[in-house]
C-alpha cells in the first residue's frame, strides 16, 4: 500500500524511533523512505527575530544539519535494502514538511511524540498537529514502547484497534490500519460503541450486554459483520467488539488496554479553516491521552464534504 514514507527528523533520539518504524514499513512494502529535516536558523538569544543573522553562521548550521541527516540516511541504507532519500528544507517547519510531502507524493508520515502519555499539552500548536491538520496524509504518531513491550513483543504493531461509527469517514482508517497489521503479521480489532442509556427506556428491549437498546446493539453487530466481509479485511485475523458506554473516548482507551493494542487507528474530521474547531472531540481525547501509538487518517475532501455536517462520532477530531 505504501510507496513513499516520510519521517521528519530533528536530530534527537526521539526521532530515531520514528525512523525505525518508517524503515520497517518501507522495507515491507518496497517503499521509498524520505528523511526530511528543516534547517535550524541560529539566533543569538538577545537578538530580536526581525534582525538579520550572520549568513556564515547559518551556513555552518546547515552544513551540520546536512551531515547528520546524510549520516542517518547512510545508516538506514546500510541496514536495509530500502531506497532512502534525505532532504534538508528551509522555512517554517510545518509548511516545509507539508510541501515536501506533497511534492514527493508521500502516503504515510511517521512522527515520534516526546510525551510519555499521549500528546498531552504539547499537542495543539505542535508540528505533529500541523501535519495531521494540514497535510491530508495519514500520520502515524509513534509512542515509545514500555520495557515489557519491547522485550516481549518487539517494536512491531501486532494488534491494531479500529473504532468505527458506521460512517464512510471512520472507515477511511481501516485500509491504513490493515496495512500496518499486515506488515507485522498482526491482527485487527474492530470496535463499535453503542451509547448507553442514562436511564431505563420504557417499552424498549434492553440489550443483554448492558443498558442500551437491544436493536441498536444488534445493528452494531451486523455492521461489523458487514465490514468483516470486505475483501481486504479477510486477508488478516479480524475480531469484532461491541461495547456499551456513555464515554466513547474512555471506552476506546479501555479496549486498547484490554486487547493490549499496539496502535489505535482513527479518522479525523478536521479540515482546512475548521481545523481547530473540534478540540475536545472523541478522537482528539484519544490522541491526547493514548498510551500507545496512534494512526490518524485525514479524510479526503469529498468524504469530508459529505460527512462534516453529520452528527459527531468517534470519527470526529
Amino acid at each position: 500500500m505504501y510507496r513513499n514514507v516520510m519521517v521528519p527528523v530533528d536530530g534527537s533520539s526521539f526521532s530515531r524511533e520514528a525512523v525505525l518504524q518508517g524503515l520497517r514499513l518501507a522495507s515491507y512494502y518496497g517503499a521509498t523512505l524520505h528523511l526530511v529535516k528543516v534547517a535550524r536558523t541560529p539566533m543569538p538569544p538577545t537578538v530580536p527575530v526581525s534582525v538579520a543573522i550572520n549568513p556564515a553562521a547559518a551556513g555552518d548550521a546547515n552544513a551540520r544539519d546536512l551531515a547528520s541527516l546524510y549520516a542517518l540516511a547512510a545508516e538506514c541504507r546500510a541496514n536495509s535494502n530500502v531506497v532512502v532519500k534525505a532532504s534538508l528544507e528551509n522555512g517554517p517547519i510545518v509548511d516545509c514538511l507539508v510541501s515536501y510531502a506533497h511534492r514527493a507524493r508521500v502516503d504515510l508520515i511517521v512522527m515520534r511524540t516526546h510525551a510519555r502519555r499521549g500528546l498531552a499539552r504539547v499537542w495543539f500548536g505542535s508540528v505533529t498537529d500541523g501535519l495531521i491538520r494540514d497535510s491530508g496524509i495519514p500520520v502515524l504518531v509513534v509512542r515509545p514502547p514500555s520495557v515489557n513491550t519491547a522485550l516481549n513483543k518487539g517494536v512491531g504493531m501486532m494488534r491494531v484497534l479500529v473504532p468505527l461509527d458506521g460512517s464512510a469517514l471512520a472507515e477511511q482508517a481501516l485500509e491504513p490500519a490493515l496495512a500496518l497489521a499486515r506488515a507485522d503479521g498482526g491482527s485487527i480489532t474492530l470496535l463499535r460503541i453503542v451509547t448507553a442509556w442514562k436511564e431505563p427506556q420504557p417499552g424498549i428491549l434492553a440489550s443483554t450486554l448492558g443498558p442500551a437498546s437491544a436493536v441498536e446493539v444488534s445493528e452494531a453487530q451486523r455492521y461489523l459483520d458487514s465490514v468483516l466481509s470486505w475483501p481486504d479485511v479477510g486477508s488478516i485475523p479480524v475480531k469484532r467488539r461491541v461495547v456499551i458506554s456513555s464515554d466513547p473516548a474512555a471506552a476506546i482507551l479501555q479496549m486498547s488496554d484490554d486487547i493490549e493494542a499496539d496502535v489505535i487507528a482513527l479518522a479525523t474530521r478536521g479540515y482546512g479553516a475548521i481545523k481547530r474547531a473540534a478540540a475536545g472531540s472523541v478522537s482528539d481525547q484519544v490522541m491526547r491521552t493514548s498510551g500507545v501509538s496512534v494512526l490518524v487518517v485525514h479524510p479526503t475532501l469529498e468524504i469530508w464534504r459529505t460527512e462534516n455536517a453529520a452528527a459527531p462520532g468517534f470519527a470526529t477530531a
